[in-house]
């Protein structure tokens, strides 16, 4: 398949990850076998990194999405800690160096069932690691006015 075909393809599959090689074919005018080996192609290059749902996480009990920001521990043994404790978290979704807020540098974000729950989070955060200093937004996830969704990247 030419390399200018698989963005199309890639769109079509953040839009309903769901639909059937045969459907992608159609819709996207190549061969379903066509279709078939570049989406193979695209999971053995990363360029798809998982297919996954997501949910109305209100119905499975969780009430909170929380962004934290912090500070990069500056010795790189405290900082790999730091990122291994996070990687094992369950509540943990995501996590990346950047720059803003203050001086803060890297952002986590985490699911919470209540407020407890976000609390113990960031005493534990601070407990086993250097970091000190932390400064959240937390979004009750019962105010969502826009779901998170990446079906509109596409028209960017």
């Amino acid at each position: 398949m030419h390399p200018e075909k698989i963005p199309k393809l890639l769109y079509e599959l953040i839009k309903n990850s769901r639909r059937s090689d045969r459907d992608l074919a159609k819709v996207l005018g190549f061969s379903q076998p066509t279709v078939t080996r570049t989406r193979r192609t695209l999971e053995d290059e990363k360029y798809v990194l998982q297919y996954t749902t997501i949910p109305d996480f209100t119905k499975i009990g969780f009430e909170i999405v929380a962004f934290t920001f912090t500070q990069r521990p500056p010795l790189e043994t405290e900082a790999d800690s730091l990122y291994k404790q996070l990687d094992k978290d369950p509540r943990v979704i995501f996590v990346a160096d950047g720059n803003g807020l203050g001086g803060k540098n890297v952002v986590v974000i985490t699911m919470h069932k209540n407020y407890s729950d976000y609390s113990n989070f960031i005493a534990d955060l601070r407990k086993k690691s250097s970091i000190q200093t932390t400064s959240s937004f937390i979004a009750i996830l019962g105010g969502i006015t826009k779901t998170f969704s990446l079906s509109s990247l596409e028209k960017v």
